[in-house]
């Protein structure tokens, strides 16, 4: 069986008093540093040779703990003492010290100088006065050639006669022309007038509706996905690192952010992680099972009694609403993706705030029993899953015999 899940299950059976009082011993007894097979012998009294023999200290085991035990070196040497905590409890444990860190102040004050600037006053110049001149007497008008007199414009003077009376023969050749040109006129515009008369028809001007143009369609880059080819599959910070940011089970999907060497680079809830490539498949065929035939499976071959509620109930709930429903788990423990919180009977496992899936621990169910879901999407040696529209089941094997089924809502 994978550490990681020995690990479940000793947070499974232990409570969290005594999980508690184990750490403080281990950081007890590492203090400034020692190895960690030195340091499981004197809290044991026993020997493992598979421990690593590089010195830790309590301040690297704190870090461990509290950073979701993403570090590979301390996890078989925490599952080792959580398997013997009885042992390891039973002896004295040494107090380790804190060195108060003290803290300074700096208050720092700034002076502005201000700067009176002076503005001299303009000076007005007078401009010259002008003298006024005395303006000159007009001269009266004189005519440059005399006026005749009274007698001299007599001799200009000549008999005006009276005006001849005019023929009245040409005002009636005026008449008559007038009304020729009056009855002429009226019958060439008769027509004219007439269809000005008439009421004209409007012709109707027919706008046409325009056509809207069709919106264009936004294609939407297509994501590739990678899915875990086998169980406990670690995923590091960097390619061929040994930091462990999240180990993850066979199923899981991830988005693809890019391939290099033999390593590819997966999206981890806002972060990002590389996992080998022979350790994932992007073949991931679909199966006609329904999700009424998969949760029937659940509810007949699984032991519920722990739950008391409907089992697709649960998915919609945040961890408030889930203590609120079922009570206040005995454990909690969290890593870089998610938080678990434990149940007699399994444990639920929270991501975002949301429950994510549920897992039935020591099952003692056997591959056998999934035969009449039909054919498995991935099956290995100690693993198979099965998945419907809406949910993903699946089984994991344990070396002891025991069995554990998660499901997961995709």
């Amino acid at each position: 069986m994978h550490v990681s899940e020995r690990l479940l299950q000793l947070y499974a059976d232990t409570n969290a008093a005594t999980r508690t009082k184990l750490q403080d011993t281990i950081k007890q007894n590492l203090g400034d540093g020692k190895s960690l097979s030195m340091s499981f012998e004197e809290l044991t009294g026993a020997t493992k040779e598979s421990l690593p023999t590089e010195e830790k200290s309590a301040a690297d085991f704190a870090a461990w703990i509290k950073d979701g035990k993403k570090d590979a070196m301390f996890l078989p040497y925490y599952v080792s003492l959580l398997e013997m905590h009885e042992n390891v409890l039973n002896k004295e444990a040494t107090s380790t010290q804190s060195n108060p860190i003290d803290k300074t102040t700096v208050n720092e004050t700034s002076s502005i100088e201000k700067t009176v600037v002076i503005v001299p006053e303009p000076t007005v110049v007078e401009a010259p006065k002008v003298e006024e001149k005395p303006s000159a007497p007009k001269q009266r008008y004189m005519p440059e050639a005399p006026v005749p007199s009274r007698a001299e414009r007599a001799k200009y003077q000549r008999t005006i006669e009276p005006a001849k009376p005019r023929r009245k023969s040409g005002k009636w050749i005026g008449v008559l022309f007038l009304l020729a040109l009056l009855i002429g006129g009226g019958y060439i515009g008769y027509p004219y007038v007439m269809d000005l008369l008439e009421p004209k028809q409007e012709a109707k001007v027919v706008e046409e509706t325009p056509k809207p143009e069709p919106e264009p369609v936004v294609q939407e880059p297509e994501t590739n996905y990678v899915w875990l080819a086998s169980k406990n599959v670690n995923l590091v910070s960097e390619p061929d690192g040994t930091t462990v940011t999240y180990i993850g089970d066979i199923g899981d999907r991830y988005e693809i952010v890019k391939e290099q060497d033999e390593h590819v680079e997966v999206n981890l809830d806002g972060t990002t992680a590389w996992v080998p490539l022979d350790a994932v498949t992007t073949d991931w065929p679909t199966r006609d099972l329904t999700d009424s035939a998969l949760l029937d499976w659940v509810n007949t071959n699984l032991n519920n009694n722990w739950l008391g509620e409907s089992i697709p109930d649960f998915f919609a709930m945040n961890e408030a609403a889930l203590t609120e429903t079922i009570g206040a788990p005995y454990g909690r423990e969290t890593d870089a993706l998610n938080a678990y919180a434990f149940y007699n009977g399994g444990f639920f496992v929270i991501q975002q705030d949301k429950v994510h899936a549920i897992d039935w621990t020591n099952t003692q169910t056997t591959r056998e029993a999934f035969s009449p879901l039909g054919e498995p999407v991935l099956e290995t040696d100690d693993a198979v899953v099965y998945e419907s529209e809406t949910y993903s089941l699946r089984l994991f094997e344990g070396t002891n015999g025991q069995t554990r089924v998660r499901l997961t809502e995709k």
